[in-house]
């Protein structure tokens, strides 16, 4: 007896959960991502102007996350969201003094084709308001995005970081 009370409060039980999963479905504007990047880089002049860093802020480097999502009908665009945080690096440790100052931004990427020496290099451009300008990204292979300047020139990292964004696995 104690054994058919027991299994008749948990049999539905295993039901609703089994039901519950199977009724998960995944809505149309939050598809997964389609590709999701993060690096560490150098915390320059040049990424200072591009994301509205104040000049005189102490930024020695910025952690990037990077998540990518493509437009159903299209190849050649979709939407991003990146976060990232930045400021003074604290001692002996990979993170920030007082915790960084983070960013967070949603936006529209585009792609385009070709930079100097290599007219088949896919490039994205990720446009949001409140950037100076576009961020730039060459697809040096399915796993690594390379930062590139206007004049699609690689930037150059310094003794501590590189210009760099590495694909990881969801």
């Amino acid at each position: 007896m104690k054994r058919l009370s027991i299994l008749l409060i948990i049999l539905p039980i295993r039901c609703l959960i089994i039901v519950n999963a199977c009724a998960q479905t995944v809505s149309p504007d939050k598809l997964p991502a389609t590709d999701f990047f993060v690096g560490s880089t150098p915390c320059d002049a040049f990424i200072k102007s591009i994301l509205k860093i104040q000049a005189d802020v102490t930024c020695e480097f910025i952690k990037w996350e990077l998540s990518l999502y493509k437009n159903k009908n299209e190849d050649n665009s979709g939407t991003f969201e990146l976060n990232a945080l930045y400021g003074a690096s604290q001692p002996n440790t990979n993170g920030f003094i007082n915790g960084g100052k983070r960013i967070a931004a949603k936006g529209r990427y585009s792609i385009s084709y070709g930079m100097r020496g290599n007219s088949k290099t896919k490039v994205y451009h990720l446009s949001e308001k409140s950037f100076q300008s576009s961020i730039l990204l060459a697809e040096m292979d399915d796993n690594i995005l390379h930062f590139i300047d206007s004049e699609k020139k690689f930037i150059v990292g310094n003794g501590g970081w590189g210009y760099v964004l590495n694909r990881i696995k969801q």
